[in-house]
């Protein structure tokens, strides 16, 4: 199976320079003065944070400071983009807006918004002519030649680096750039707008070990570049309102030190619409098993109380014992037909109405949670707070589209796998990179967007993640079993951010020998994120290779091997490896 997750972008070949090449300086030389003539520039611009941000733009920056193109999730969203100096607008999809602003998608799709944070993490002022002739001009001071790399984008170049970033020209008069790339920190040439964020690993901080990177190919000047008008009646973000009920609750108990305890909630209607609103109420201990109460339609506003409920005190006598008093609306408006999952996570300890975040959801990603925390319940060692937790993560580092495809699909065939995934949901460590702070392999989303989008490719597939299989009394496990009629498939992912492919190559072909299940085929993906450098834009015979040094009989370990970077999606069959050629 091919799936396709990252954007199309250049090929770099990374060999031996001919003592033919331009002068690396005199070529960046230029190539500045060609952008200082410019009108504007045409890049594919990615930028990838590892705490949860994986966004391409295909852009048009002119001199004058306006910009216009698309933006691009890995794993899905997508959005229009316009900038005009300091202004910015975008045109987002659903899941574009999920990973955003959860709570107000229906409000925000489909129409022009301005956002409240960073439409693009890398300031299109940055991108104008201008400012990349003298990013240019930066690494011509102080540069040294990148006398490895050859061609990119099927063009012969030269090179110039500094301070861990590369700039690529053409070798061919007249010289242009071509391609740069760079970790985003400071006294880089790109300021760096987006710090990773912070992530719990353990209960304590950790930080990504790799900054923000930034990967641009850079297109022949525009002809004629056509300037998009602003949309002036554009949206702002926060003023958008979201049209639906809002529930407050408040539950209205004492201390109880009679044999029956009695008690009751008041409901208020905080939204913008009218709501038919059901109380899902119990108490642990002494009235385990919700009770439902209808409070019918409430207009915003509107306030009404439950009849009083009753349960026997579950207290010994002349002892205390605490109780949790749960109380939490439901509404179909919001949460769907899920009146019975609400019921069940409420009886196993989650109520969701008491994550503010979680409870203000749109109403086309409510039930996602609701239905991802039902599936979480089932898990080993379930624990409510750190799966409610998880859940807000989710939501917090825009993870909800994948999620919600695994679970709405119904062709997980492990969803409770979901409850210790969320709870490392970063895309992956390279764990085969000296000076990784973690040995274990740590984080999902590139595990999750695969599964995903195999299930959207096969509407017959069925997936497991971290999938276990056992064959005449042995387990055996793969990162995804995918199961599409007759064929299982053994999937190991690595993903790479340094120089580590062959280690991670085999690796993944080690754990698949030892993990695969009888009869299935075995695949390895490899996910060159962007701070591996070349090998991120490297093009097959870059990959020959390494598969090469991998060994010679690497046909008869793996029946496939993937290569996901910015040249696309790159596969090679069994025929093609090294030893069945």
């Amino acid at each position: 199976m091919l799936v396709v997750l990252a954007a199309a972008g250049g090929l770099v070949y990374l060999q031996t320079r001919s003592d033919s090449s331009p002068d690396p300086k005199a070529a960046a030389a230029q190539a500045a003065t060609a952008l200082r003539g410019q009108d504007a520039t045409s890049l594919k611009v990615s930028f990838f944070d590892q705490t949860g941000l994986d966004v391409t733009g295909d852009l048009t920056v002119t001199a004058g400071g306006t910009a216009q193109g698309t933006l691009t999730d890995a794993g899905g969203g997508k959005a229009d983009f316009r900038a005009a100096r300091a202004d910015t607008a975008v045109r987002g999809d659903k899941a574009w807006w999920a990973r955003r602003d959860a709570a107000r998608v229906a409000a925000l799709q489909g129409v022009w918004v301005r956002p409240k944070g960073l439409a693009f993490p890398v300031e299109t002022a940055a991108l104008q002519p201008d400012s990349l002739a003298g990013m240019i001009d930066w690494v011509r001071s102080g540069g040294t030649a990148a006398t490895d790399v050859r061609t990119v984008a099927g063009q012969p170049v030269v090179g110039l680096r500094r301070g861990g970033w590369t700039f690529l020209f053409s070798s061919a008069e007249p010289h242009r750039l071509v391609w740069f790339g760079g970790a985003v920190q400071d006294r880089a040439p790109i300021a760096p707008l987006q710090p990773g964020k912070p992530i719990n690993y353990r209960s304590s901080q950790l930080t990504p070990p790799t900054p923000p990177y930034v990967s641009a190919l850079v297109n022949p000047p525009p002809e004629n570049a056509e300037v998009a008008d602003f949309p002036d009646a554009a949206v702002v973000e926060e003023n958008a309102t979201a049209k639906r009920p809002a529930f407050e609750v408040e539950v209205n108990a004492t201390t109880c030190r009679t044999t029956t305890c009695t008690w009751s909630v008041t409901v208020t209607n905080t939204g913008t619409a009218a709501g038919k609103a059901s109380v899902v109420a119990s108490v642990s201990p002494g009235m385990t098993q919700t009770q439902v109460t209808s409070l019918g339609t409430l207009q915003p506003g509107a306030i009404a109380t439950t009849a009083t409920m009753s349960f026997r005190n579950p207290a010994p006598t002349n002892q205390d014992v605490s109780a949790d008093y749960r109380a939490e609306v439901f509404t179909e408006q919001l949460h769907g037909p899920n009146l019975k999952v609400m019921r069940r996570l409420q009886e196993d300890g989650v109520v969701v109405g008491r994550s503010e975040l979680l409870s203000g959801l749109d109403p086309s990603q409510l039930p996602t949670v609701l239905l991802a925390l039902d599936a979480m319940r089932k898990a080993p060692h379930f624990d409510a707070d750190k799966a409610v937790q998880a859940m807000e993560d989710t939501v917090t580092y825009g993870g909800l589209p994948e999620v919600g495809e695994l679970i709405g699909s119904g062709r997980l065939e492990n969803p409770e796998i979901l409850y210790p995934k969320l709870q490392n949901l970063i895309f992956e460590y390279d764990t085969g990179a000296p000076g990784t702070p973690v040995h274990e392999k740590l984080g999902s989303r590139r595990q999750l967007q695969i599964a995903a989008a195999m299930l959207r490719q096969d509407p017959q597939a069925r997936v497991a993640l971290d999938g276990t299989e056992v064959v005449d009394g042995k387990k055996y496990r793969a990162d995804v079993l995918v199961h599409s009629g007759r064929q299982t498939v053994a999937i190991q992912t690595k993903s790479v951010s340094s120089d580590s492919v062959s280690t991670n190559l085999q690796s993944a072909v080690k754990e698949l020998q030892q993990g695969a299940p009888p009869g299935s085929s075995r695949a390895v993906w490899l996910y060159l994120e962007a701070p591996a450098g070349y090998p991120h834009a490297a093009a097959r015979d870059y990959f020959d290779a390494t598969f090469r040094k991998a060994g010679s009989d690497l046909c008869k370990r793996v029946d496939e091997v993937v290569v996901v970077n910015q040249s696309g999606v790159q596969r090679w069959t069994k025929q093609q490896l090294p030893g069945c050629g």
